[in-house]
C-alpha cells in the first residue's frame, strides 16, 4: 500500500513538473513572438520594397503559427499600414492575410479586430481592392458565428452596398444577405433588411434595374428565412412598396409583388397552428 502511495505521489510530482515546464515554454514562445512582431513595426512601414514585403510576410507567418490571440491581434495591428496603402500590390496581399488570421482562430476578439482592419480597403476609391475586401469578409463569415460579429460585418458591408458603383454594390448586396442568413439572428436580419433599402431605391440610368432586382432577390431570401414574424413583415412591406412604385419597370414591379406574396405565405404557415384532431370525450 505504501509503495502504491509513493508511486502515485511521484506521478503527481512528475506531472506537475512537466506542466510547469510546458507553461514556461509557452510563455517563452509568446514573449519571443510578441518581441519579434514589435520589432517588425518599422520594417512593415519601410519604403524599401524588400524590407517591407519580408517583414509583412513574417508577421503573417507568426500570426498563423501562434494560438495566442494577443499575437494575432498585434499582427493585425501591423497589417493596418500595408492594407491602407494606395498600391494594390501592397494592400491586396494584406487583405487576404487579415482574412487568414481571422480564420485561424475561434476568438471573436480577433475576428472583430480583423473586420475593423478591413474598413480602409472597403471604402477605397478603386474597385479591385473593394472586391477583395468583400471577398475577405465572405471568407471570414462563411460559417455561423456570433450575432454581434455578424452585425459588425453587415455594418462594414453597408458602405459598398450604398456605393454608386454597381461593380461593388451587387457583390456587397449578396454578402450582406449571406452574413445575415448564416447568423440566424433577428437583429442581424433587421439590419440587413435596412441596408437593402438604398439599393431598392436606386434610380441609376445605367444598371439601376439590375441593382434593384438583385436587392429584391436578397430581401426575399431574408424575409423567407427571418426567424421573427416582425422581420418577415418588414421585408414584405418593403417589397410591396416597390411593387407599387410607378417609376419601376413592369418586370421589376411584378417580381417584387411575387416576392412579397411568397413571404406573406411563409408567414401564414408559421402563424397558423397545425390542425389538432378533437379530443375524444370519455
Amino acid at each position: 500500500m505504501t509503495r502504491i502511495m509513493k508511486a502515485s505521489a511521484f506521478t503527481i510530482v512528475l506531472i506537475t513538473i512537466v506542466a510547469s515546464a510546458l507553461a514556461q515554454t509557452d510563455q517563452s514562445t509568446l514573449a519571443a513572438q510578441m518581441a519579434e512582431l514589435n520589432g517588425l513595426k518599422d520594417k512593415v512601414n519601410s519604403a524599401d520594397t524588400r524590407t517591407r514585403v519580408a517583414a509583412f510576410h513574417r508577421a503573417w507567418t507568426i500570426a498563423l503559427a501562434s494560438d495566442d490571440s494577443r499575437v494575432k491581434i498585434l499582427a493585425l495591428e501591423l497589417m493596418k499600414e500595408p492594407v491602407g496603402s494606395a498600391s494594390d500590390h501592397i494592400r491586396m496581399p494584406a487583405v487576404y492575410a487579415i482574412a487568414e488570421i481571422a480564420n485561424s482562430t475561434s476568438d471573436l476578439t480577433v475576428k472583430s479586430k480583423a473586420l475593423a482592419t478591413l474598413k480602409e480597403p472597403m471604402v477605397a476609391g478603386q474597385l479591385p481592392i473593394r472586391l477583395a475586401a468583400v471577398d475577405a469578409v465572405n471568407s471570414m463569415m462563411c460559417s455561423a458565428t456570433s450575432a454581434p460579429l455578424a452585425l459588425e460585418a453587415v455594418q462594414l458591408l453597408g458602405e459598398p452596398v450604398r456605393s454608386g458603383n454597381n461593380g461593388i454594390r451587387i457583390p456587397a448586396i449578396n454578402a450582406v444577405a449571406h452574413v445575415a442568413l448564416l447568423s440566424k439572428d433577428d437583429h442581424v436580419f433587421n439590419a440587413a433588411i435596412d441596408v437593402m433599402q438604398e439599393p431598392l431605391h436606386s434610380m441609376a440610368l445605367i444598371g439601376g434595374m439590375e441593382v434593384r432586382m438583385m436587392a429584391v432577390v436578397e430581401v426575399e431570401r431574408l424575409g423567407m428565412s427571418a426567424p421573427d414574424i416582425a422581420s418577415k413583415a418588414k421585408a414584405m412591406g418593403l417589397l410591396q412598396s416597390c411593387a407599387n412604385n410607378d417609376l419601376w419597370e413592369p418586370e421589376a414591379r411584378s417580381q417584387a409583388a411575387e416576392a412579397a406574396a411568397r413571404i406573406q405565405n411563409s408567414t401564414r404557415e408559421i402563424s397558423v397552428p397545425p390542425h389538432q384532431p378533437p379530443k375524444s370525450q370519455t
